[in-house]
């Protein structure tokens, strides 16, 4: 049923029994088994060294049995085309590390099952764990701890419905790893799990969005601005349920307003134009009143180009959101908005507004990806 309009469901939701085993099957799971995801952590790394308690090596190639790692550390390095493990030569892909508990990999406090994998460009580290360890960190690292249980329960299943449905794009591509561990997939920070986000977890343990007969692609951001964005304007994706909604509740966010000011010389060469910009202005808006693309002009010289490309030159952190608009200030321009992030799905203030009136998680998400239904998946 639609969460859009359903009452409130029982917290373990009636969703078909066959869709869960249809995915836990095509995902290597089975019933009563613990998921799991594998989280690439690094890549391009020519040294890794690795710590844990009672730390076993063991080669990727021929699974030939652990051996202890001395003093409980151990590095892998990737001399030329030889892969060395503690100064001797290593045969095949890598090396799986297990510990008895969790592992430190540089600055990263990781899981205690992490692999060491030749990859493009050399050495990429993969952290192998359950999913709602992963889960709990995600959450805990994308959204503020601070805002209401309720809205770190919808975070909790958006991140671990996204990540399912990116596990099944791995299983069909065949890649070494699920997800990156940075805001291109979601932010993995490592094994550092406060209590509230392990709670949100665990409150909603197993329970994943759901369109059709798969996870759905739980994109969120920071604050929308009053309305979310669709998928295909904000992220070029396509989906019914990445639908452009009203929130009018992330009115707190930090970023709820904000200016910024630009020099007529850094707004010609944002263009590519020599000289100095004599008109700045948006010349296409999406359906939901975003910035699709900008006119930059040189005296008789314009250019155009994308509100997405923009806001890469600028840098996100300047240019917050591409809900703007511009005017000239001076000797230069002036570009006034609201909101934080792309836009699409989960607006993260706003689930911190609606929770706060009494709003529960699954009234939430059923705002911001209408459409959907939760499966109580394992």
């Amino acid at each position: 049923m639609s969460l859009r309009t359903a009452p409130p469901p029982p917290p373990a939701s009636s969703a078909p029994r066959l869709l869960a085993a249809l995915l836990l099957a095509f995902l290597g799971g089975a019933a009563g088994a613990e998921e799991r995801v594998r989280i690439g952590v690094a890549r391009g790394l020519s040294t890794v060294q690795v710590a844990g308690p009672g730390l076993a090596a063991t080669a990727l190639r021929d699974g030939a049995g652990p051996r202890p790692s001395a003093g409980d550390r151990a590095e892998v390095r990737l001399d030329g085309d030889e892969l060395r493990l503690d100064g001797a030569p290593l045969q095949g892909a890598g090396v799986s590390f297990t510990a008895d508990g969790p592992i430190r990999c540089g600055d990263r406090l990781l899981s205690g099952e992490v692999e060491v994998r030749r990859g493009q460009g050399g050495l990429q580290v993969i952290d192998a764990l359950p999913l709602e360890d992963y889960v709990s960190a995600v959450t805990g690292a994308e959204m503020p701890l601070a805002f209401p249980p309720e809205a770190l329960k919808a975070q909790a299943v958006a991140a671990r419905s996204y990540a399912l449905s990116r596990k099944l794009e791995a299983v069909e591509e065949g890649r070494d790893y699920d997800l990156g561990s940075t805001v291109l997939d979601q932010v993995y920070p490592g094994q550092a799990i406060d209590p509230r986000a392990r709670a949100a977890a665990a409150d909603t343990a197993g329970e994943v969005l759901v369109n059709g007969r798969r996870p759905v692609e739980a994109y969120f951001h920071s604050a929308c601005g009053g309305r979310t964005e669709r998928g295909l304007d904000a992220l070029g994706r396509d989906l019914d349920y990445l639908a452009s909604v009203e929130c009018g509740r992330c009115g707190a966010a930090p970023k709820a307003a904000w200016r910024l000011a630009l020099p007529a010389e850094e707004v010609a060469r944002l263009a590519g134009l020599p000289g100095l910009a004599t008109g700045f202005s948006v010349a296409e808006r999406t359906r939901a009143g975003r910035a699709a693309r900008v006119e930059v002009a040189v005296g008789e010289r314009r250019a155009r180009l994308t509100a997405v490309e923009l806001r890469r030159r600028l840098g996100y952190e300047r240019l917050p959101s591409l809900w703007f608009s511009v005017r000239a200030d001076g000797d230069g321009f002036v570009v006034e908005g609201r909101g934080s992030g792309h836009g699409a799905g989960l607006c993260q203030w706003g689930a911190a507004g609606r929770a706060r009136m009494g709003e529960g998680y699954r009234e939430i998400l059923g705002r911001y990806y209408p459409g959907t239904e939760i499966v109580k998946m394992y």
